[in-house]
């Protein structure tokens, strides 16, 4: 018999009110967002009160008293962080709150994971909790879909090129990349397009070193030492230039000579379906030979950065030219 799938939790982005509600996964900025969406829609009405607990600095019958009714308010929305950390005091009060709820009230728990207080999480959920998935977004398809929604949400448009480089330049961090959306959104007007994201942020370290790679697998030498000199210049570390030039010509290498749909390779290869039609294209001409040299080329280019040569940009340099060099003439 097939086992049932675990249920992964709506979008924070269609969170209502509800007696009980429970974030699942250690993405913080996540659970900020969904905290600060039903704090807003709370707002909206004069009789709730908004009281916020942290579960592990707990004293006993604070619950009680967060989810009383008062001469002040009708109802209550309770706001629980940390709730991996929950002390002894919390699993008690929450334990008996759940047998006996108010139903007018709104109590909300972020819970990022682990073991402790995992008898209180399964009875939160079979007491009819509404899941919302807080979990991590590490991919850049996942990314892109937040980027996407953000826009959706501000009824701005942007196209598809300038969803990719916001993402480039700043999808390490989800808030970063949340911020970022505000922050065009905010400042702009119109359609955004790429322009608008490298007029804000082209400078960036990993937008720089998407250019940089970009340009020297394509055989345009001049561009990727141009634009390597000026970040360079800046004081951008060449570390993690190198480190996009090794992913972009092991995605080449990966996709040479394979005529799978972007979609099927997608999920095989880790990569985003974008991803994988750029990787194809600019794959075209290559000879798998020569993508094997410039992976050695920038392993040792890697060396030498890292403390391995007194000029890390000059072996970088090199590193780029070579590519450039063994890039197919278009």
């Amino acid at each position: 018999m097939a086992r049932a799938q675990a249920n992964p939790g709506i979008s924070w982005r269609e969170l209502t009110p509800q007696p009980l509600i429970l974030l699942t996964g250690s993405e913080d900025y996540l659970a900020s967002r969904a905290f600060e969406l039903l704090r807003s829609q709370a707002s909206q009405r004069e009789d709730i009160e908004v009281t916020r607990l942290d579960a592990s600095k707990y004293e006993p019958g604070e619950l009680l008293l967060a989810t009383s009714s008062s001469l002040f308010s009708s109802a209550n929305l309770v706001e629980v962080h940390e709730l991996a950390q929950m002390n002894e005091y919390f699993l008690k009060d929450a334990t008996s709150y759940l047998k006996d709820q108010a139903p007018e009230n709104v109590l909300i728990m972020h819970y990022s994971g682990g073991t402790r207080g995992k008898k209180l999480i399964d009875a939160i959920k079979a007491a009819g909790a509404l899941i919302v998935n807080c979990q991590p977004v590490k991919k850049d398809a996942e990314k892109i879909d937040f980027v996407q929604a953000e826009m959706k949400a501000a009824k701005r448009r942007i196209t598809n090129d300038a969803v990719k480089a916001l993402v480039a330049a700043v999808g390490n961090s989800l808030a970063e990349l949340g911020s970022s959306c505000s922050q065009l959104i905010q400042d702009t007007t119109g359609t955004i397009d790429q322009d608008m994201v490298d007029r804000y942020y082209g400078g960036r370290v990993e937008a720089t070193a998407f250019k940089v790679a970009d340009a020297a697998i394509s055989g345009n030498a001049q561009a990727a030492l141009r634009t390597l000199r000026h970040s360079l210049g800046t004081g951008t570390d060449p570390i993690p230039i190198v480190a996009t030039l090794a992913m972009k010509v092991r995605q080449l290498a990966k996709v040479l000579g394979v005529n799978e749909p972007a979609a099927t390779l997608a999920s095989e290869l880790g990569m985003a379906p974008w991803q994988v039609q750029q990787a194809q294209q600019q794959a075209r001409g290559w000879k798998r030979s020569d993508l094997a040299l410039c992976i050695e080329e920038i392993a040792n280019t890697d060396r030498m950065v890292k403390g391995g040569s007194r000029s890390p940009g000059y072996a970088l340099e090199h590193a780029i030219l070579f590519i450039s060099e063994k890039a197919p003439k278009r």
